[in-house]
């Protein structure tokens, strides 16, 4: 089993209140959904914007995206990451919310880490 991370940013249809009314719904309705097939994911909701990270076997984290896309509360979805993952960073978070500032904080200490990698990786290869 393929672990994948699938991110995307969409612009919410609702206004910020009732968009934020509706994170708490996905919030509760995914999380169960998700634990099933062994999906973690976290959302946020920013000056009308909604980004999510999905992680999980590949085919569970496509599943999600497709049922993402047709969902009517926003529009303009663009895929930001879409890639193998080699460890998670929100295991046992089915659908959790964060802030945005703790949301950006994460996504930069992936980022980070992510360099840090393939610096330590092409050092190796280095003679």
């Amino acid at each position: 089993m393929r672990l994948w991370k699938l991110s995307y940013t969409s612009i919410a249809v609702a206004t910020h209140e009732a968009a934020m009314r509706q994170v708490r719904e996905i919030c509760a309705l995914s999380g169960d959904r998700n634990a099933r097939i062994g999906v973690s994911s976290v959302l946020t909701l920013h000056k009308g914007k909604f980004a999510q990270v999905l992680e999980g076997p590949e085919d569970a984290v496509r599943a999600v995206l497709r049922r993402i896309k047709g969902d009517p509360r926003h529009h303009s979805l663009t895929l930001v990451a879409d890639a193998p993952l080699v460890a998670r960073r929100y295991t046992g978070l089915a659908m959790a919310y964060r802030d945005p500032k703790t949301f950006l904080a994460e996504q930069i200490d992936d980022i980070l880490q992510q360099t840090a990698d393939v610096v330590r990786a092409m050092k190796a290869t280095w003679h």
